[in-house]
């Protein structure tokens, strides 16, 4: 078991160790599809988006998809939103499910990236033009969207897999690329203590061509260790670490933080915190959720983070997810 143990915090180091012995281009700006970064779920974020190793709820649909083996049996409905500089919203929904004898666990999702409409403006006329006839002025539109089908099973009582295929659709205007991409994760819990270890390649696919550019999508790899640092019937500290190399950037580290208070049986309410290393305007998180029965079998769980983007303000989502 220590054998395990210790081979899996080497394979760590090594990852972490490799990424800052090795001098790495940051090819920013050269890779699309970049909303398919954005993180999904008040939990999640709020740990610094250090998840890929707990993943044992719905917005496992976009952390690892391995994740959703671990609600065999149930149903779990999420839906998150968030807001970002420049009036950019986003939006994350999710269904989880068992289907009659099929071996493991379905889901379906659904990733928007979306902006209000935007003035046309040209070098004639830098205030917009009018429509014919009309004194509304000439609009445009721009929006991303990303749906999901992915599966997950446990191969043993400790290995689980988990696979999404996704169909990318970016638009602007009448002009749009599309695509097909596929995410696929691994969740290993070690047998010591509460020590888990989760994996994921994310955005793994052809290149896509808007109008005459191709480019790539936004393949990144994840490792990261969760573990309970301490649990007790109405008390829980839960850790994690992760490390991620994104195609486009150089290696990065997070590292996440749940308290946990259970006064009452299935109701909870619990305070989050992460860091994140090596960003531009990225560093600390922070977030809070409640937990609470809605029925005698169900219940829901409303969660919230903030994320300083330092110069650019902050972001704020708020995730619900319902389990029955």
């Amino acid at each position: 078991m220590w054998n395990r143990l210790a081979a899996a915090f080497v394979g760590l180091l090594l990852v972490h160790g490799a990424a800052h012995g090795t001098e790495i281009f940051a090819k920013v700006g050269t890779i699309g599809a970049q909303f398919l970064k954005i993180g999904v779920g008040g939990r999640g974020v709020a740990m610094g988006e250090s998840f890929v190793a707990i993943a044992d709820d719905a917005s496992a649909l976009y952390w690892n998809p391995a994740g959703i083996a671990r609600l065999e049996g149930q149903s779990h409905v999420f839906f998150s939103h968030s807001t970002w500089p420049a009036d950019i919203g986003h939006e994350f929904a999710g269904y989880v499910f068992t289907y009659g004898g099929i071996p493991g666990v379905m889901g379906v999702s659904l990733n928007v990236l979306q902006m209000d409409p935007m003035i046309r403006t040209t070098e004639y006329h830098p205030d917009g033009r009018n429509l014919a006839g009309s004194q509304e002025l000439e609009q445009f539109d721009a929006g991303d969207m990303a749906i999901g089908l992915s599966y997950a099973r446990f191969l043993t009582d400790k290995f689980a897999f988990g696979g999404t295929l996704k169909w990318i659709h970016q638009g602007l205007e009448d002009e749009f690329a599309e695509g097909l991409n596929f995410d696929f994760g691994t969740l290993y819990n070690t047998g010591f203590r509460t020590v888990t270890i989760g994996m994921t390649v994310q955005h793994i696919g052809p290149t896509m061509k808007f109008i005459d550019q191709e480019f790539n999508p936004p393949t990144t790899f994840k490792l990261g260790v969760a573990m309970d640092a301490f649990r007790s019937a109405q008390h829980a500290l839960l850790t994690s670490a992760e490390f991620n190399h994104p195609s486009d950037n150089k290696e990065r580290a997070n590292l996440g933080l749940e308290y946990e208070y259970i006064p009452l049986e299935r109701f909870s309410v619990a305070l989050r915190g992460g860091y994140m290393t090596n960003r531009d305007i990225q560093d600390y998180t922070l977030g809070f959720g409640v937990g609470f029965p809605t029925s005698a079998t169900a219940t829901a769980d409303v969660n919230y983070s903030f994320m300083n983007m330092k110069e650019l303000g902050a972001t704020h989502q708020v995730s619900v997810i319902l389990s029955y």
